[in-house]
């Protein structure tokens, strides 16, 4: 099994963000990113596309830093099977997170009956069923 692994230094609290960016760009190749508490793994095992090399995956990594919001603030190091990415602005990693949080989809849940939906209008008018019936 070939594994690359994807230090983060500072910027733990994006693992689980990066690993999906970096899952949907491996996703056609047969490869994947896992998240973990301090770093994202690479299973290259089922990797069928032989194009893939090391600068390809850093330059994907720049890409998502850079949409994220990352753009000049942090470093990456290339060692043998290992990228490491250390961010130069603890303070810039907190307000990516914050957005992040905001910009998340929360399900309104009917308390009756579990109806799920992500619009509050709905769910409003939703509720409304439950006290005419």
């Amino acid at each position: 099994m070939r594994v690359i692994k994807v230090k983060l230094v500072a910027l733990e609290p994006l693992s689980s963000i990066i690993a999906f960016e970096l899952s949907e760009f491996l996703s056609g190749m047969g490869a994947f990113a896992l998240p973990r508490e301090r770093d994202v793994v690479i299973d290259l095992s089922g990797f069928r596309d032989y194009s893939l090399n090391i600068a390809s995956l850093v330059n994907e990594l720049k890409r998502i830093l850079d949409r994220l919001g990352m753009a000049g603030d942090y470093v990456i190091e290339v060692e043998e099977s290992t990228i490491t990415i250390r961010a130069l602005s603890s303070e810039r990693v907190a307000e990516i997170l914050e957005q992040v949080k905001k910009d998340a989809v929360r399900p309104e849940i009917c308390p009756h009956c579990g109806f799920t939906t992500p619009y509050p209008e709905i769910m409003r008018e939703h509720i409304k069923i439950h006290y005419l019936l």
